[in-house]
């Protein structure tokens, strides 16, 4: 009996070509397959169909080891190594202060050798035991920027905590640290002083228990998982050994900002005036370079202080080495070239626009005005207007630059207190009404009914205090009345706009296509095209636009960088440096830190910045557009006036009045130009000097071309419906509006649409009809649209330290 034979119509798989697949982690940028690497070489082996010997493959894997192994010491030894600096921040107010730090550190190891900057007091370790130089720096608690400074360029950061945590919670060091956190945390070490104090073991425990838990609870992430000792113990010199070699060895986190430009921390200064003016001239830095290679004709950041341009570079001695050999480097010597060197003009002069070019070209005569007229009706005309553009539309578009913003802003407000001032009190209270405290209204029946037990059952004391000690008259005179009615219109206002967003009453006293002259209709909000350099401000000729910014980015990150390499000891000569900036850096009652961050190529150049912001869960106030906050963009401080809008996928975004709560908003101001990923702080400045953190972020990109879009709608109401036709009021005022706002399609809240037929009487009602019959219950709405553009409000003047409670003479001496 013969088998079954396979018929014509047999499917037949297609055969599997093994080792021939190209995928996507295989491929190069050249296309060609990465046969040497590792994991090639094992999976080739494991398939079966290799044709390469066992001993050739296990030879190929041992050398390909040994150049990756190779690869990581030369990264470590180079021509030179940047001591590792090492972060200090005492969250334990009764831990050690630096003097004693230093002197543990001089008793832990005998071998190793201890030198003192001469600027900032930095601790600089030599461990031969180890080939590795450390350098300690210890954060200010009273000083925000300056710890931020130094967490930026740190590699390790070591949080010293209490055994107390409860009275580690009220530190003054978390404010630096909720900073640090959210901007630039380094890799991170948990250690604690006074555990051997505690002489029960349970008692241990339960400390080192809570510690973790309270940094698991308010810092996630900080803890190494990989490392079995997560809070070391820093009481004996074997303590302070073993931390030392743990930051010898453990893999770093690198800081996507830091890691691609060249900072340097000074560890001394000097100032050389010039012949003609004492108050200018150059001022000498020496330090360790940092990441990258530090280019010469490249400019450099001070904080506080603004760009620089370098003269020299020198390799010079470094002091804080115990070595004989000569360094191979020592007095090299690297000059800058005028003609690389960019140019300190960040903001060029702005060019006439073509408004006041035509004035200049009809000269003084008595047919100024008529001219203008007609070459400005000429201008309409000729305009190129997006496609689907009606000749009604175009007339809305105004040609000058000259726009009333500052009348039209305050007309807007004007309009929207007064809608705002409907609401009831009670029904949109619900938040933080003075800074620092939290107070949320409770329902009214709850509220009487609270107070009358507490009138039958709870008495209080004699004075009237109740259980938390607050008397009722104490209460009314630490409360600020105008503080208290400002925050009640603010909440109010943000209520109003969160019930009802970009809705707004037509005013009665105004002609509505006067009040909305610059708005126009849009059948799609998604898919109506918008010309992106129609009706400019005068400010889009002060700043610099990349015809493609993300491959600018791709490029310069891509370039070698080319200088003095990274780990020298050199000196900095910085020209044009004003005597103050000396002087404020020198003081020992400023004490701060001096950085020196490198710019890469156009970062000197003003441009607008698209920032996206997520606002922290702690700040409850509202924030407005326009309202000026201080930003921590990368390595700049300055302060500005945002508008925010929402972060979509779309060509245009709509403009946000607040910035919300529960998602992440888009802000858009005028700064210097700064390539991403760049991380971003906003505070928010009070009266008393006072400084909030009110959302965290980072820098999406610099471009002019995003489309903001304002939107106001409209409200009518329908009078008389007869089925798909229906008579709207209470949407305009008098006939000519609804003429002129006639093309405008409407739409309801119920998603019927429809257009303005004819208007009907003299007091704004107008016959409409939809696509669908309506419902008394329903609201005519037309959505009005418009280019919102931000202020320039940038400002680097006057950006102080938050203010902190003085520090009493007995803890400056200690």
């Amino acid at each position: 009996m013969e088998g079954h034979r396979a018929g014509p119509f047999k499917q037949r798989n297609k055969a599997h070509k093994s080792g021939k697949k190209k995928s996507a982690r295989d491929l190069t940028n050249g296309g060609r397959v990465r046969t040497t690497s590792v994991s090639s070489l094992r999976s080739l082996s494991s398939k079966g169909g290799s044709t390469i010997a066992r001993s050739v493959r296990k030879n190929q894997l041992a050398q390909l080891r040994k150049l990756k192994r190779e690869e990581i010491l030369n990264a470590r030894r180079g021509i030179a190594v940047a001591p590792v600096l090492v972060a200090v921040l005492n969250l334990a107010d009764d831990g050690i202060n630096e003097s004693l730090f230093a002197q543990r550190l001089e008793s832990f190891d005998s071998s190793s050798k201890l030198f003192t900057s001469k600027h900032g007091s930095y601790i600089h370790i030599e461990m031969p035991k180890f080939r590795t130089s450390f350098q300690v720096v210890m954060l200010n608690k009273t000083d925000l920027y300056g710890a931020l400074d130094l967490a930026k360029i740190a590699d390790i950061l070591l949080l010293i905590h209490s055994t107390d945590t409860e009275a580690q919670q009220q530190s003054e060091a978390l404010y630096q640290l909720e900073a640090i956190y959210n901007h630039c945390l380094p890799q991170t070490v948990h250690g604690v002083f006074g555990l051997d104090s505690v002489s029960n073991s349970k008692e241990k425990d339960r400390v080192r228990k809570s510690i973790l838990e309270l940094i698991e609870r308010q810092y996630p992430g900080t803890i190494d998982n990989g490392n079995t000792a997560k809070l070391r113990q820093l009481d004996s010199p074997q303590d302070l050994f073993q931390f030392f070699h743990y930051c010898s060895n453990v893999k770093r986190k690198p800081n996507s900002y830091c890691t691609r430009r060249s900072q340097l921390l000074a560890e001394e200064i000097q100032f050389e005036p010039d012949h003609d003016s004492q108050d200018k001239g150059s001022m000498l830095v020496d330090g360790f370079i940092r990441n990258t290679a530090f280019n010469v004709n490249s400019l450099v950041y001070v904080p506080e202080f603004g760009e620089f341009q370098l003269e020299t570079v020198e390799v010079i001695t470094n002091p804080y080495q115990s070595r004989s050999k000569p360094f191979p480097m020592e007095g090299f010597r690297d000059d800058a070239d005028p003609e690389l060197r960019p140019s300190l003009d960040e903001r060029e002069n702005p060019v006439e626009t073509l408004y006041e070019q035509e004035m200049a070209d009809l000269g003084d005569g008595d047919h100024n005005d008529l001219a203008l007229k007609t070459v400005l009706a000429t201008k309409v005309e000729k305009r190129k207007l997006p496609k689907g553009t009606s000749d009604y539309q175009a007339a809305w578009i105004i040609d000058s630059d000259e726009e009333k913003d500052n009348d039209e802003e305050n007309e807007e407000e004007e309009s929207e207190n007064d809608d705002s001032e409907m609401l009831d009190v009670s029904a949109v209270t619900g938040g933080t009404l003075k800074k620092g405290k939290s107070v949320q209204f409770a329902p009214v029946d709850q509220v009487f009914d609270e107070f009358e037990s507490n009138a039958s059952g709870h008495v209080g004391d004699e004075n009237g205090a109740d259980e938390d000690g607050v008397t009722n008259g104490d209460y009314d005179e630490e409360m600020n009345m105008e503080e208290e009615e400002s925050s009640m219109a603010k909440f109010k206002e943000q209520r109003m706009y969160e019930l009802f967003p970009d809705e707004i009453d037509t005013p009665a006293q105004v002609s509505a296509r006067e009040r909305f002259a610059k708005y126009r209709g849009l059948k799609s909000f998604r898919t109506s095209t918008w010309d992106i350099k129609e009706n400019l401000p005068a400010d889009y000729s002060r700043i610099s636009q990349f015809q493609n910014f993300n491959r600018t980015k791709r490029r310069l990150f891509k370039t070698e960088p080319c200088g003095t390499e990274p780990g020298c000891y050199v000196r900095v000569r910085v020209i044009n440096a004003p005597r103050a900036m000396f002087e404020y850096y020198q003081s020992r009652r400023h004490n701060k830190p001096l950085v020196l961050y490198q710019l890469l190529a156009h970062e000197h150049k003003m441009s607008v910045q698209n920032i996206v912001l997520k606002k922290v869960s702690s700040f409850a106030e509202p924030v407005q557009s326009k309202e000026e906050l201080i930003f921590h963009l990368g390595c700049r401080r300055f302060a500005a006036k945002p508008i925010y809008s929402s972060h979509t996928v779309g060509d245009k975004h709509k403009y946000e009045k607040y910035l919300r709560s529960d998602v992440a908003c888009v802000a858009t101001i005028y700064a210097p130009i700064t390539f991403p990923p760049t991380p971003v702080l906003v505070y928010k400045q009070y009266a008393d000097g006072q400084q909030v953190l009110v959302a965290t972020g980072s820098l999406l990109d610099c471009s002019p071309d995003r489309l903001v879009i304002k939107r106001y709608i409209l409200s009518g109401h329908p009078f008389k419906i007869n089925r798909r036709h229906a008579v709207v009021r209470y949407m305009f005022f008098n006939r000519e509006d609804i003429l002129w706002f006639r093309p405008v399609e409407l739409r309801t809240k119920s998603g019927r649409v429809g257009h303005i037929q004819e208007p009907l009487g003299t007091h704004g009602h107008m016959k409409c009809v939809f696509d669908d019959q309506l419902t008394s219950q329903d609201t005519v709405l037309m959505c009005l649209y418009k280019r919102v553009f931000p202020k320039w409000s940038y400002r680097t003047e006057g950006i102080s330290a938050p203010a902190f409670l003085p520090i009493n003479d007995e803890e400056m001496t200690a």
